[in-house]
């Protein structure tokens, strides 16, 4: 499977799922959360209606990594994607992404002076890409026991996802 090939499947899977777990080194160590995200293929970053005051944004600027996880059980497919941050001052894109579950957040909608735009760029991406049918892995195993063999469960491999 080319790069090309790979980096779709990443965005594929982004897309398929819009809740990440995003991790930052924060000033405490690692710090991981669900977030809600809108991927912006044209400009190739991933976008987050988040608060100002919650100090994401501030941590998510510092942190020397910043990574979003993937995990698609059912396709045996994961990801670890490396990514840089900023922050997005622009309110007519905070409107155009804005949800209803937003609006859990934000009770005054995309206007809400707290209300700010978190942009993870990704940069690169490890990638875990095996047979999906739980069967092949079987036969898979026990022939590679057989021949004395490492088992060969697909795709592992560090990307360039820019």
């Amino acid at each position: 499977m080319s790069e090309t090939d790979l980096q779709e499947r990443i965005w594929t899977a982004l897309a398929a799922h819009p809740v990440y777990m995003v991790s930052l080194i924060g000033e405490d160590g690692i710090k991981t959360r669900p977030m809600a995200g809108e991927i912006d293929r044209d400009r190739h970053r991933i976008l987050f209606v988040t608060h100002r005051h919650t100090g994401i944004i501030g941590e998510a600027l510092r942190s020397p990594s910043i990574s979003i996880a993937i995990s698609h059980e059912d396709r045996n497919f994961y990801a670890a994607v490396a990514c840089t941050a900023s922050e997005i001052h622009d309110r007519q894109l905070l409107g155009r992404i804005w949800t209803p579950m937003a609006s859990a957040w934000f009770p005054h909608g995309p206007d809400d002076p707290d209300a700010t735009l978190l942009a993870l760029t990704p940069v690169s991406a490890e990638i875990w890409d095996g047979p999906s049918s739980s069967v092949l892995v079987a036969f898979k195993l026990a022939t590679a026991r057989i021949l004395g063999r490492t088992p060969d469960l697909g795709v592992n491999a560090t990307i360039d996802m820019r």
